[in-house]
């Protein structure tokens, strides 16, 4: 209901295409005082008719269920993990829309995406969707005792689909209809993602860090940095280095293995 007192939707429409853990919160919330945005709206609705359309090659049921939530949401702002697998119906349906890709480095990215599994119990379509884009909870080697037992995925897993996410941008939109963000730019490019949106200057942002994981696992403290560096660089490094210039699993692992900053006295 609050987003429904926004105005409606002016100008292009705008994506987020970020992997979950990324960001795509925060840039849902950044302008929801002046727009209507969403998070993730509809996943719930959207999972089971990406997974029929990837069973039987049936996309009608998908287009649907878009151009409805588009006439009714009105959404300016349509943030989620999720619409990394939509980008196809997405340009054929609304061509002119722009997209932001938000990223961050692979390994920091992955401490987060497993500290947040952990945590959080997903609903039965979150369930189908997880098992559809890592496999299954399987396979992983002997340095990935700690994660089995803790019934999560291979880390090769997580990795790929880090990799297909981020691939998926960069291959299918045209350069000049995306804007590339790392994660921890969101906040200092605030202007720069409101003039992107098609958005006149305004207040600042209501946040720039929204629905941050405050708890560390420790799942991936055992991991010899060797034995992680490889595995970033073969599943990520060419990638990575494309979206993240000057990215390497060095300084990643570096980034990772940093204590976590002690919070300001009050």
């Amino acid at each position: 209901m609050r987003q429904l007192s926004r105005p409606r939707r002016t100008g292009v429409r705008v994506y987020g295409l970020g992997a979950s853990k990324t960001g795509t919160h925060t840039l849902s919330e950044m302008f929801d005082s002046r727009v209507r945005c969403g998070h993730e709206a509809d996943a719930n609705r959207l999972i089971p008719r990406i997974l029929h359309k990837a069973e039987t090659g049936d996309g009608a049921p998908l287009n649907r269920v878009l151009r409805l939530r588009d006439a009714l949401r009105g959404l300016k702002i349509d943030s989620s993990s999720v619409n990394a697998y939509l980008i196809d119906e997405l340009l054929a349906l609304f061509p002119d829309s722009r997209f932001i890709l938000t990223v961050r480095a692979p390994g920091l990215w992955l401490r987060s995406m497993v500290d947040h599994s952990v945590l959080h119990d997903p609903t039965e379509a979150w369930k189908r969707f997880r098992t559809w884009r890592f496999g299954p909870r399987s396979g992983h080697p002997p340095e990935e005792a700690a994660l089995a037992a803790a019934g999560l995925y291979p880390i090769s897993a997580y990795l790929g689909y880090w990799q297909q996410s981020v691939g998926a941008a960069l291959d299918k939109v045209p350069p000049a209809q995306l804007l590339i963000l790392r994660t921890e730019e969101i906040g200092p490019r605030a202007a720069e993602i409101a003039a992107f949106c098609g958005l006149e200057p305004g207040p600042a942002p209501k946040t720039t860090h929204a629905y941050a994981t405050r708890v560390r696992s420790g799942l991936l403290d055992g991991l010899e940095d060797s034995y992680l560096e490889g595995l970033l660089e073969r599943e990520t490094g060419p990638l990575a280095r494309r979206a993240l210039p000057g990215w390497s699993a060095k300084a990643d692992i570096a980034r990772l293995r940093a204590p976590k900053p002690a919070k300001a006295p009050a």
